[in-house]
């Protein structure tokens, strides 16, 4: 378990509840900073920055994190809207700027101009003669540069709304955080991982998790499944792949570790399962 330094005394109450929610599940999957790095697209320093309260994470970062340590995605990013809201203080990650949007073209009006035919007074003024009535400009010019105008506006707006769909404009509203379960099953695309058997204490790991406790069975995909699979199979029970999913596979071979050691097969990993499964063996 990591021992975390204390976080500073000034850090708001919205950002100490996000960073201590992401230091426990950062614990309780069992990853270092490095393999944390790893697994996502921010570096350790990063994260480290993150997690000791120096810099308010951005949403992908919460987000991603959720996925590949089992946690509540959306509990953790309406715990991030909160901590990130305009009456929220304290440093925040860089994101990225909106590019202003050009103004829109101005008609620019016409000099005034004389009449070529005799008798007609200027198109724009004049003193009046009292000879002939004044020509007024058509008012089909202004209405077709206003038009022109328009239709220069609403291209801008339509381009800037596609080339910067993450603008705060697109943001959903905040919703209220959801209460956890004890089990994260939080979904992602399945991937094949690889298992790293060490032992520790005198008990088998395989890199995914270092629960002695939760319980996991038929339906949960997160990265702790993995670790099921990983020890299951070292144990002589093929789980038919180590992707982090708990299928009917998955369950198979559960339920024959356990007939071999004389535990109720009901195919759901529980302490007493999680027990033998993490005995080196012969």
């Amino acid at each position: 378990m990591s021992r975390w330094k204390a976080l500073p005394e000034s850090l708001d109450p919205r950002i100490r509840r996000l960073v201590v929610e992401l230091r426990r599940l950062k614990d309780h999957s069992g990853l270092s900073m490095a393999a944390l790095a790893s697994r996502t697209r921010f570096s350790k320093s990063s994260w480290e920055r993150y997690l000791n309260g120096k810099v308010t994470p951005p949403r992908q970062a919460v987000e991603t994190m959720a996925d590949v340590c089992g946690g509540d995605r959306i509990g953790l990013a309406a715990l991030w809207e909160v901590a990130t809201s305009d009456t929220a203080p304290g440093p925040t990650a860089p994101a990225p700027q909106e590019p202003e949007q050009p103004a829109a073209p101005q008609a620019v009006p016409e000099e005034p101009r004389q009449s070529t035919a005799p008798g007609d007074r200027p198109v724009d003024g004049g003193p009046d003669d009292g000879r002939t009535p004044r020509r007024a400009r058509p008012a089909a010019t202004v209405a077709g540069v206003a038009v022109v105008a328009a239709g220069l506006a609403v291209l801008v707006a339509v381009a800037v709304a596609i080339a910067w769909p993450g603008s705060p404009s697109a943001e959903p509203e905040p919703r209220a955080a959801t209460a956890t379960t004890k089990v994260p099953t939080s979904t992602y695309s399945a991937k094949t991982f690889p298992c790293y058997f060490t032992l520790h204490d005198g008990l088998l790991y395989a890199g995914h998790s270092t629960t002695l406790t939760d319980e996991y069975h038929v339906g949960i995909t997160v990265e702790a499944v993995a670790e099921v699979q990983c020890l299951v199979r070292r144990h002589g029970f093929d789980p038919k792949g180590i992707d982090g999913s708990f299928g009917p596979n998955t369950r198979a071979a559960v339920r024959g570790f356990q007939r071999s050691r004389g535990l109720t097969d009901d195919g759901i990993v529980g302490p007493m399962t999680w027990r033998e499964l993490r005995k080196p063996g012969d």
